[in-house]
């Protein structure tokens, strides 16, 4: 897979299109972290989906803590003050 930078490809974007419309996948790079990805359109991500096995199910949560939110936030601003 090919990279390019963004100011790259502002000054090439015909001949970088017509690369892609070849088949080739470009990623795109800002500053060397790669932010998007031009390929071919009409080209799938393999995506594998199954039916679940068994029922979905769902547990009501026992609380983390038995404090009144608001009061922690209250103690909380009283320590900073």
């Amino acid at each position: 897979m090919e990279t390019i930078s963004i100011s790259k490809l502002k000054a090439h974007l015909s001949a970088e299109i017509k690369k892609v419309k070849s088949g080739s996948r470009i990623v795109i790079m800002d500053h060397n972290y790669p932010v998007a990805e031009l390929k071919p359109l009409g080209e799938e991500e393999t995506l594998f989906v199954r039916e679940a096995k068994i029922e979905y199910r769902c547990e009501p949560l026992n609380p983390l803590t038995t404090q009144n939110p608001l009061d922690a936030v209250i103690e909380d601003r009283e320590e900073r003050w």
